[in-house]
């Protein structure tokens, strides 16, 4: 951040001082962030507490009062101010402060601190004061595990087929799929949990199901894509280099054909062969973009690929450590077009979806729809997005699941 390095430790003292150390105002910085990770604290308890939120019937309002303390409800008011609010009741709403907020938000909030409910944006802001792991192997071994466990189980995984349909056929599902190679298949079940992102399931059904799909969908009509690279290079890279990097950018400055102000490196750790070969890292650099942009773009698109391209590369060389000396092996750059032929998610939105002060806490996609034993689970339903948000989707869709059938 103006050629100054943050570094984001999980000692909440030691994160405290390197605030006041770069921003100054030492009793506006402490307060904010000791109310920040109050929040936070309450939010995570009281989070597996509740696998019925948002409520969607009477039974269930009654559960919020019997499985929470009535001593936590003043973080409630969190819902109705944002993480701009709490910086300015604090006198910590600086220019650069703010500007590193808001690309801090933008990573696991999907949006600035303008629009993000302080309830949500409190532990958006704290989660590197909390136990962050790195997987060897990356996030495949974490979908192997999960493969294992369900095999093990006596469950059966069928990849590489793509949903083309759902449709009810009396008390059941029936599942239609297509592989890459056009051999098709259906699949019947009473239960049907989907991940599949809101704004597709409207495409993917028809009649009442379909209406119901699109409805929810005009809730949230503007979702991030990204920009991603994919870079291998030897490994040069100082000892010290933490395996997690965000690099802001000059005041003014975006990256081409996006608006973004930032841009987030994530590394191989040295020696994760599995990743990288002996003496090579692999980095996962990725920035916010419109879909609509990129699908506005035509005769230019392979242009604006290579602008977008070029302007990460020359970032890195100028920003991160080691790279302007490193040896590029490989380098692929996806778009949100690109995203979208990857995995099929509508214009390519992957980030789920955006905070927004406009939106009700109670207003989110709910995990059961109105169509018994259809379920929804992933980064569109509460919480968002995220490996702790999409799991507790899970959570929360499994106790319903339980309760239900």
């Amino acid at each position: 951040l103006d050629d100054e390095q943050l570094t984001r430790y999980k000692d909440r003292e030691q994160w405290i001082q390197e605030c006041i150390r770069v921003f100054g105002n030492e009793t506006g910085q402490r307060a904010f962030w000791e109310e920040a990770l109050a929040v936070s604290d309450l939010v995570w308890k009281v989070s597996l507490k509740n696998p019925f939120f948002p409520p969607q019937k009477i039974s269930e309002w009654g559960k919020l009062a019997i499985n929470n303390n009535p001593l936590d409800v003043w973080v409630l008011k969190y819902a109705f101010q944002s993480v701009e609010d709490v910086m300015r009741k604090y006198g910590v709403d600086t220019p650069k402060f703010r500007r590193f907020v808001d690309e801090q938000l933008m990573i696991t909030a999907q949006a600035k601190s303008a629009q993000t409910p302080f309830l949500f944006g409190a532990a958006g802001l704290t989660y590197t004061n909390y136990s962050n792991f790195y997987v060897p192997g990356g996030l495949l071994e974490m979908v192997n595990s999960i493969r294992e466990f369900i095999q093990a189980k006596g469950g059966a995984l069928h990849t590489k087929e793509g949903v083309e349909m759902v449709e009810q056929d009396g008390e059941e599902f029936k599942v239609h799929t297509q592989s890459k190679k056009g051999k098709k298949k259906i699949y019947r079940a009473p239960i049907v949990i989907s991940n599949i992102p809101v704004w597709n399931m409207g495409g993917l059904t028809s009649g009442e199901m379909s209406d119901y799909f699109k409805e929810e969908s005009k809730e949230f009509k503007e979702a991030w894509g990204a920009i991603t690279l994919g870079i291998a290079t030897d490994d040069v890279y100082p000892v010290e280099l933490p395996l997690h990097n965000q690099i802001h950018l000059d005041e003014g400055e975006t990256v081409p054909f996006t608006n973004s102000d930032s841009i987030f490196i994530s590394m191989s750790k040295r020696g994760d062969t599995e990743r990288a070969k002996e003496g090579a890292r692999t980095l996962n650099v990725s920035t916010h973009a419109s879909p609509e942009l990129w699908y506005s773009l035509n005769g230019t698109y392979e242009d604006a690929k290579q602008q977008a391209e070029d302007f990460i590369v020359k970032t890195l060389e100028k920003k991160l450590p080691g790279f302007a000396e490193a040896k590029i092996d490989v380098i692929h750059t996806a778009t949100p077009i690109t995203w979208e032929k990857w995995v099929y998610r509508k214009k390519g939105r992957v980030g789920g979806i955006p905070q927004s002060m406009a939106r009700s806490l109670l207003n989110w996609t709910p995990h059961e729809t109105p169509f018994k034993g259809l379920y929804l689970v992933g980064d569109t339903t509460y919480p968002g997005q995220g490996i702790p948000g999409v799991t507790l989707s899970g959570i929360n869709v499994y106790s319903r699941v339980k309760k239900n059938h």
